[in-house]
């Protein structure tokens, strides 16, 4: 009976001690023990002209999203964070188990944020994870930003979306880069050239370590998600897998789109677009002057020569016979003393001279001069409902006539 008391006495003790000696669990502090900052404030601070300080001498916190992390190993000793007012890039000193969704506090303490005028990236450099980053939990997964490739030409709209995750839809490999190995042998890195359907230029940058680095790109078109960054001028993607591809289609027009048409590639005619003069020789062309999104877009004019003239602009031919609510949308601007730019559709068009085809014409928000952009509207297209639709942009004047400029034409589901 003694045995049997201090056989469960000494169990006791044991159990006790070892209850003694378990550590708790750390929880992270619900509030950070100095001020807060956000990306918005760093991206300021960064960016002072004044001699502001952009190193951080006490405990300030930054908190938000990880965007990318080191699973597929094509962002080696890097993150992105997402806040509510923007994303910035931190290098990191080793690589860390951080992953997508993960929301985490970072203590800036020791840090400088920096910001690159001609990169337009937002970064902080060489973190120590362990004593700078404090993991809070799972968070919500972070929804990617729809990437509008019609304006990526614009700086300061590009700008919106660097170091952010971004979709971009109706987009491929260029020829000469489809089918290939994402990184060659021998290569640390490697670019490869991405196209959307309108034209504008992507790079997609792939780093040696990822594990789909052998992989061949697709071919054909479709919705890709990946960070936005800059490397000089040069607009790059990075994606963080390739099963965030969807190249569901093999030409360039992505459902829910019948026409799409920005310039971008400074030619009139590329796309099965077309051009007929039926009096004089006045032509349609491409121009960059002034400050529309610093891109090319149409133009036309008569001036010096002020010649009576008649000269359109015809789109390929448009299949809407599927199509719910179709709606044509564009860009126009004028200047000068002139009769006004006519908007024309035809369903039985084939080519040639204009008038071998039926014409009716479209009323559209016009510019009200002073080469002033403006929306056209979305111009109802529900009675042309068939295939071979074509829509037409007419260019007449019996003299003097004004200067008229097109951009961004789209046929769309409204």
């Amino acid at each position: 009976m003694k045995k049997i008391i201090l056989y469960s006495s000494l169990l006791l003790s044991l159990s006790l001690a070892f209850t003694a000696c378990k550590k708790e669990a750390e929880v992270p502090p619900i509030k950070p023990m100095g001020p807060v900052v956000t990306i918005a404030d760093l991206r300021a601070i960064a960016s002072c002209t004044n001699s502001c300080e952009r190193l951080f001498k006490t405990d300030t916190y930054l908190s938000g999203v990880v965007l990318a992390d080191n699973v597929n190993g094509n962002f080696y000793k890097e993150t992105y964070l997402r806040d509510f007012t923007g994303a910035i890039h931190i290098t990191l000193k080793a690589a860390v188990n951080l992953f997508v969704g993960d929301s985490i506090r970072v203590n800036l303490k020791g840090l400088s944020v920096e910001y690159n005028a001609t990169t337009l990236m937002l970064e902080i450099d060489s973190v120590e994870t362990d004593k700078s980053f404090l993991n809070l939990g799972k968070g919500v997964m972070p929804k990617p930003k729809v990437l509008d490739m019609n304006q990526i030409n614009s700086p300061n709209y590009f700008a919106g979306f660097i170091n952010d995750l971004v979709e971009i839809k109706g987009i491929g490999f260029a020829p000469s880069d489809t089918n290939k190995i994402y990184v060659e042998i021998n290569q640390t890195a490697q670019s490869r050239v991405l196209n959307s359907c309108g034209g504008d230029a992507i790079t997609l940058r792939t780093n040696s370590y990822a594990s789909f680095s052998g992989q061949k790109t697709p071919k054909g078109y479709g919705n890709i998600i990946g960070i936005a960054t800059n490397y000089g001028t040069t607009k790059q993607l990075v994606i963080r897998n390739t099963t965030e591809w969807s190249m569901n289609y093999t030409t360039c027009i992505t459902p829910g789109q019948y026409l799409k048409k920005n310039f971008n590639d400074n030619s009139v005619t590329s796309g099965g677009w077309t051009t007929q003069n039926v009096t004089a020789n006045i032509n349609w062309a491409t121009g960059s002057a002034g400050s529309w999104l610093n891109k090319p877009y149409a133009v036309i004019t008569n001036f010096p020569s002020n010649v009576a003239c008649e000269s359109w602009l015809i789109s390929p031919s448009i299949d809407l016979s599927a199509a719910t609510n179709p709606a044509l949308v564009f860009q126009n601007a004028y200047n000068y003393t002139g009769p006004a730019l006519q908007l024309m559709v035809s369903t039985n068009y084939v080519s040639g001279l204009p008038s071998t085809a039926t014409w009716t014409p479209l009323t559209f928000n016009a510019s009200p001069g002073g080469f002033a952009f403006v929306n056209s509207g979305n111009i109802s297209l529900n009675a042309y409902k068939v295939n071979g639709v074509r829509i037409a942009f007419k260019y007449a004047t019996t003299g003097a006539g004004a200067t008229w400029e097109v951009d961004d034409v789209a046929v769309i589901e409204n």
